[in-house]
């Protein structure tokens, strides 16, 4: 991955050292974001005709995870971003297109929720629907918005678009997500997009990449604070091993379904999606078991990716809202 010597200086000298402010503070990591863009990897995944870096979602999966180590809330800006730039790069205005592969121009998914509605005057049309979970609200250049069975190009500055000024949460608080409603929002007729087959599957895949990277994450802090030779403990840590790696093996053969057959391959993302979740909260539990009073020591880091794993379980889609499709 040519990214990769740039994306380990990033999460290394801004993404890791910020990372427990942004979740006290809950602020949002514009530094860390900003300093994504100057190398190119927000606009990584945007055709290389607009200055972007042409890359997949297996490569966006990669940045995802590796900043997610270090800071889940980063990282679950990264996976709405690049889910939100997916869609653009297939049907978005060429100017658009051009500043996110520049690094200029953050996006965002506002998909889950109430449907909404949507009534056309003229030229313009007239979005009306609240959005919940929304990553990055009152912070993104765009959101890519659905209503019904379509997705729309709603900028920040719309007129009507309403984001609440309380961003508090139990974890991934750096997101700053929270409902935001189109009360209404009115925009061009031509901001309608035509590739919503992408949004789920890119948000899904790379929620898991978030929850891997977590695991990770909590994996190497709590084998950094023990040592790995306690008796003790050693069979917890070795549980959460196995439950890392059985997701990896899930992840990487969804993305090859994703890849190679992406008509069928939304039953194995839900699955992957089901299971990365629940097992990054697994895993994480564990890693506040074995490291006890000291779990909650801030350059750790454990509590919160313990916090970050559980909120990002309240994303949804949700996994009982995932377990609805699935045939018993």
């Amino acid at each position: 991955m040519t990214y990769r010597a740039d994306l380990l200086r990033v999460v290394q000298n801004v993404v890791a050292p910020n990372a427990a402010d942004v979740d006290q503070h809950s602020r949002f990591p514009r530094a860390a974001l900003n300093a994504l863009g100057a190398r190119g990897l927000l606009g990584m995944t945007i055709s290389r005709t607009v200055g972007g870096g042409g890359q997949d979602v297996r490569s966006a999966g990669r940045v995802v995870e590796e900043v997610a180590r270090v800071c889940g809330a980063t990282a679950s800006v990264l996976r709405s971003h690049y889910s939100a730039a997916a869609v653009l790069d297939r049907s978005g205005p060429h100017r658009l297109r051009a500043e996110i592969a520049a690094g200029r121009h953050l996006s965002t998914l506002a998909a889950f929720g109430s449907a909404g509605e949507v009534s056309a005057h003229g030229d313009v049309v007239q979005v009306r629907a609240r959005k919940s979970w929304v990553i990055a609200a009152g912070e993104a250049d765009s959101y890519v918005w659905s209503c019904g069975p379509a997705l729309w190009l709603v900028p920040a500055e719309a007129p009507g678009l309403l984001v609440p000024a309380d961003h508090a949460g139990m974890g991934l608080r750096g997101t700053v997500a929270t409902c935001v409603e189109a009360d209404p929002v009115r925009v061009p007729a031509s901001n309608r997009l035509w590739a919503e087959e992408l949004a789920f599957p890119w948000f899904m895949v790379l929620g898991a990449a978030v929850s891997l990277g977590l695991m990770e994450g909590s994996l190497a802090a709590a084998i950094g604070h023990l040592g790995g030779a306690d008796p003790r403990t050693r069979p917890d840590l070795a549980r959460m091993r196995v439950r890392t790696d059985a997701v990896r093996v899930l992840y990487n053969d969804t993305l090859s379904a994703v890849t190679w057959h992406p008509e069928r391959s939304l039953d194995r993302v839900r699955l992957l999606a089901i299971t990365a979740t629940e097992a990054a909260v697994a895993v994480t539990d564990l890693a506040m078991k074995v490291c006890g009073d000291a779990a909650f020591r801030r350059d750790l880091g454990i509590e919160r990716r313990f916090r970050d794993a559980r909120a990002a379980a309240a994303i949804e889609p949700t996994v009982d809202a995932l377990l609805e499709a699935v045939e018993i």
